[in-house]
C-alpha cells in the first residue's frame, strides 16, 4: 500500500527538484547509492526508499555527495525524512 506513496512522493520531488534528464538519472542513482547505504540500519525497504527519496531533496539543495556527508551536514532534515518515512 505504501509502495505507491513512495512512487508517487518520488515523482514529486524529482519533478520539482530535477528539471532535467540528466538530474532525474542523477537523483535515481543517488537514492540507489542512499538504499545501499541504508541496508544494514534495520529499517524495511520501504521505509528506506521513503528515507532515501526525502533525503534527495536534501542533497539536490546541498550538494552532498554521499548519505553519510549530508546526514551530517543537515541532521534535521534527516530527522525529518526519518519521521516522514516511519522509521524511529
Amino acid at each position: 500500500m505504501r509502495l505507491p506513496l513512495i512512487a508517487t512522493l518520488l515523482t514529486a520531488l524529482l519533478a520539482w527538484g530535477s528539471p532535467g534528464f540528466a538530474q532525474l538519472q542523477d537523483a535515481a542513482g543517488w537514492i540507489r547509492q542512499c538504499l545501499d547505504a541504508t541496508a544494514n540500519r534495520g529499517a524495511s525497504a520501504e521505509m528506506r526508499g521513503m528515507y532515501c527519496t526525502c533525503m534527495v531533496a536534501q542533497a539536490n539543495d546541498a550538494g552532498a555527495a554521499t548519505l553519510a556527508a549530508l546526514e551530517q551536514a543537515n541532521p534535521e532534515a534527516a530527522r525529518q525524512c526519518r519521521e516522514l518515512s516511519g522509521w524511529r
